[in-house]
């Protein structure tokens, strides 16, 4: 990455938030939510609700990196099944192809038949597009452990490499995984030295040189309530994490994502503030490649300089021989 990471998703965040974000510190927004159904793509959040309008041309030009997620928390992985032979970790070139197709259909912008979660399907396009996409798979409760685990890493690995092939040059590719698919332990809190096969952890020793960065989720679990929680979880993601696990990724590449004003309804627990937050990261011997909100809308209205929050965390941890 040639500089930090500063990134927000924006959710449900009303037109008229674009502009104080335009005008703001974020360098990434992660604009909007896609998720598959039966292989249809639907789409949530401001693209679907949008539109017509020129907001995602505003960001651009105002020299913002756009993606859009494909995924969210209530999207469980099954639903990605069509891109997989079944009972196998291969891609599926009969899913994948119609899959590949929608993806660069969105990210040059359209046009694009979009299938909201909330009407009726509807031509529309996104003017100058999308920079990458971000994978948000969550619900791995299923699968968070053994065999299964190896499994859908291999499955999230094979993606990876397709999608790196397949999508255009220089276009980014981020996970946002949560914590615990991550490390071992009580929700990230034990060794991570004896749960060397997490699924993400397998998933960047296969495939780690195809992710621009992770965006790693410590909110919205009531066991990161705590100062001596985040201190640990940070600590094993950041200085131990990635060697321990022998992972394809380095501390540059992981965004630490977090809620970071009083908690809305959407993160009602696992509320992480800015004190703790930099609190916990000063005894750190490496600094996250940056730090990723949820969600602008929410936050903005308790703290509109957020933004600059987020600046000033970065600016304070800078550990000597950063790359």
């Amino acid at each position: 990455m040639d500089q930090e990471i500063k990134a927000v998703y924006l959710k449900a965040s009303p037109k008229s938030d674009i502009d104080q974000l335009c005008d703001s510190e974020f360098n990434t927004v992660i604009a909007t939510f896609v998720s598959f159904a039966n292989g249809q793509a639907c789409v949530d959040g401001p693209m679907a609700d949008w539109q017509p309008g020129d907001w995602i041309d505003r960001l651009h030009r105002s020299n913002k990196k756009v993606l859009f997620s494909i995924g969210g928390g209530a999207v469980k992985p099954e639903t990605l099944e069509f891109l997989f032979i079944p009972e196998s970790t291969e891609i599926s070139q009969a899913g994948y192809d119609p899959f590949l197709s929608t993806i660069l259909q969105i990210l040059r912008g359209g046009p694009i038949t979009v299938h909201s979660l909330s009407g009726a399907p509807y031509p529309t396009d996104y003017g100058q597009g999308f920079h990458g996409i971000d994978l948000d798979l969550e619900n791995f409760v299923s699968y968070s452990g053994g065999a299964q685990s190896d499994f859908w890493a291999s499955r999230l690995a094979n993606l990876n490499l397709a999608l790196r092939r397949d999508l255009p040059s220089g276009a980014l590719l981020t996970h946002a995984p949560q914590t615990p698919y991550l490390l071992i332990g009580d929700w990230g809190i034990g060794e991570v030295s004896a749960n060397p096969n997490g699924l993400y952890s397998k998933m960047m020793q296969l495939s780690g040189e195809a992710v621009s960065w992770l965006n790693v989720q410590i909110y919205n679990q009531s066991d990161f309530a705590t100062q001596q929680a985040v201190e640990n979880t940070l600590a094993v993601l950041l200085n131990d994490w990635p060697m321990a696990a022998g992972a394809s990724t380095s501390a540059r590449q992981v965004a630490v994502t977090v809620a970071m004003a009083p908690p809305p309804v959407e993160c009602s627990s696992g509320y992480v503030s800015p004190a703790q937050l930099k609190e916990a990261l000063s005894a750190l011997n490496v600094a996250p490649g940056g730090l990723n909100g949820w969600s602008y809308s929410s936050n903005n209205a308790v703290a509109p300089s957020w933004d600059q929050v987020f600046t000033q965390i970065l600016n304070a941890k800078q550990a000597p021989g950063r790359p």
